[in-house]
């Protein structure tokens, strides 16, 4: 007789979506703590060595801002989730964030690149809740906290390997990180 409450029954029996939606997390994750991680870094990098030269003030602010925007956002953007659909709310969102790592890749301009930060925070703050809102939806009861579990495990792996990747593609050229990013 075959246990239907067990870990392995539980995980097996996850549908589709769940695993799609972990996935998309895991590498969501895995760009974005790939290019914070780097970004101090290459922010006040000197012009010779690849990066734009902002001070450390001008670096604060970009920190202060991406940090309102990804905070307060989706307070808003949940229930724009909620109303126009989570596949529309994620497509909108990864967009932003293409276009904001491209920016962040492409300006070297304290304006051009403090926008493209924005961007990234913007699309971030839209991706979460139509992300967690889906996983609410397909997951029922009996599996929510082991999948709630995974979902917050594949952030965790996100966020452990692309820093490492991150860390690699800048020795390269800064770009890449953007771009490898932009592409994931």
């Amino acid at each position: 007789m075959k246990s239907s409450s067990g870990l392995w029954y539980q995980i097996r029996s996850m549908n589709k979506v769940f695993w799609v939606q972990n996935w998309m997390e895991l590498l969501e994750r895995f760009a974005y703590y790939g290019v914070r991680t780097v970004l101090p870094t290459y922010m006040v990098l000197s012009i010779e060595k690849g990066g734009p030269e902002f001070n450390h003030i001008q670096k604060g602010n970009i920190y202060l801002w991406w940090a309102v925007v990804q905070s307060f956002l989706p307070m808003f953007t949940g229930g724009f989730a909620d109303r126009y659909g989570y596949k529309r709310t994620i497509a909108v969102a990864i967009a932003l964030k293409i276009i904001g790592y491209g920016m962040m890749a492409h300006f070297m301009d304290y304006g051009g690149f403090f926008a493209g930060c924005l961007m990234l925070a913007a699309g971030t703050a839209i991706f979460k809740p139509g992300v967690q809102g889906t996983l609410a939806t397909v997951l029922d009861d009996k599996h929510a906290s082991v999948g709630w579990v995974i979902f917050y495990q594949c952030v965790n792996i996100g966020g452990f390997v692309g820093p490492i990747l991150a860390g690699h593609l800048r020795l390269l050229d800064w770009k890449y990180g953007f771009w490898v990013c932009a592409g994931i």
